[in-house]
Parts: C-alpha cells; structure tokens; sequence
C-alpha cells in the first residue's frame, strides 16, 4: 500500500481549461469554450515553436504547481501519453514518404516522447528528476503508480502529468481520441502539507479490471481519449467524496485506488 496526499491538479480540455472550469461543468453549469492553452511558463518564442501536445502538458503541470504553492523547479515529473504526438508522428512519416530532406529540424526536435518533460525543465529551470512513460491505454495510471511510489520513497512532491492530442487520419482506426485532453496531478508524501484535496492510498493487485465508466462531460467527444480515464477519479475528487476506485494497468494487474476526501476550501478554480 502506498499512501499519498494529492496537493495540486490542473486540467485542459476544449471544454474546459482548468479545475474552476471542470468542476462547474461537472455542476452542470454552462461555461465559454476553452482556447489553445498558451502555458505562461515558456517564453513567447519557444511557445511558438511548441507542439500542442507539450503546450497542453506545460499548461496542465504549472497549475498543479500553482494550486499548491509550490515552485514547479523544486518537483519530480513523470509524464504519460499512449503513442506520443501523433500529429507529429504522421507528420514526420508523410514527409519521409515524399519529400525526405524537408524534415523540419523543429519538428523532429519534438517528435521524442519526452519532449514535454524537456520544455518542462527548460521553463521552470529545474534539475529534478524527470521521467517519461507509456503503458498505451493505461498509461496514466502506470504514470499515477511510478509518481507514487518515486514520492513515497525519495520524500519529495511528484507531479504526474498525462496528455493526448487529437488523432489525425491514419491513426483514427487503431486510436480513436476526437478530442485533446491534458491532466496534471501534484502527489506529495502523506502530511507534507498542511491541506489537500485528497488522501489517497495504491496498491497493485492480480487480475483484469475493466476501466469505470466515464462522467458524462462534453458529449462523446473525450471517451476515446487515453488520459481521459483520470476522469472518474477527478470526478470523485470534485465532489469531495470518499471513494474506492479499481483501473487497469495491464492484462493481469489492476491498480486500486482508495480516495478519502480532503479540503473543499483549497478547490478553488485554476
């Protein structure tokens, strides 16, 4: 069992652009559309030149940070995606079919999976460690489970971010993600700050679980998006509550998580 205190999150989507957002959609209430997130912490010119994919990432992981008040340099970051940047991926395939010395040096630059994590530490300046994983559809709570345990044992905050963007052609057939989605979730070890959101203990345990149905949030258009199965637990954190939730982490091992409700008071919008 590992127990961890959930102290950050922040949250992208076309619907919504951070916790404030979510949560009132998850009320019901109507809000504006969310723009292209344009995450502040790179500088307007490498901001360019970024994928949406590291933009959504950077966005999501720096409102962790600020809901916790705690520097984003001062973090350990494990970042999630299924297959990376697919627009990126077919890019570079299309263009290595057709037209192969017209690679774009900046695209190839960011075709790697860690290309966030690389932004990331770049923007805030950090030296902590910084990991990037995949475990294709359960790739989020892989990343939830490596953050946990990185926070428990080395007594630091962990900040696990997951991310997909939208699927182009060629891949619509294997991956179906109609929609981008980014979420960020700032783990610390149990008691290291004075208010949370949520306690939450893992464990690992044998056998096959199917992934819990999603909340009903922007229509279809999320359901088939990886990262988007953090939803139902952002929702049981939402509405404070208690809860026991089971996810897949592979063929013949699921993660348990136990959610024990924290501070309504530190919800406030991101």
């Amino acid at each position: 069992m590992t127990d961890v205190d959930l102290v950050g999150l922040g949250v992208w989507s076309e619907a919504f652009s951070d916790w404030g957002g979510f949560c009132s959609v998850m009320q019901g209430d109507q809000i504006e559309a969310s723009a292209a997130p344009a995450p502040q912490l790179i500088p307007a010119k490498e901001r360019r030149r970024a994928p949406a994919s590291v933009k959504m990432a950077v966005e999501v992981m720096d409102q962790a940070c600020r809901m916790a008040a705690l520097d984003p340099s001062r973090v350990a970051t494990v970042f999630a995606s299924a297959i990376g940047d697919m627009q990126i991926t077919d890019y570079m395939c299309r263009t290595l079919a057709t037209e192969p010395r017209a690679i774009s040096p900046t695209r190839f630059h960011n075709s790697v999976h860690n290309a966030a994590t690389g932004y990331w530490s770049i923007a805030t300046g950090s030296h902590s460690p910084a990991n990037a994983v995949s475990g294709y559809s359960n790739s989020v709570w892989v990343a939830l489970l490596e953050g946990a345990i990185q926070a428990v044992e080395e007594q630091i905050p962990v900040l696990v971010a997951a991310q997909e963007v939208a699927a182009p052609a060629p891949f619509s057939s294997i991956y179906r993600v109609c929609q981008p989605f980014a979420v960020a979730l700032l783990l610390a070890p149990a008691g290291f700050s004075a208010s949370s959101l949520a306690s939450m203990q893992l464990a690992v345990s044998s056998g096959e679980v199917e992934s819990p149905a999603l909340p009903r949030l922007a229509g279809d258009g999320l359901a088939g998006n990886y990262a988007a199965r953090s939803l139902p637990l952002l929702e049981i954190i939402a509405k404070d509550r208690d809860a026991e939730l089971q996810f897949p982490l592979s063929a013949s091992r699921s993660l348990s998580i136990s959610v024990s409700a924290g501070c309504q008071a530190t919800r406030s919008g991101g």
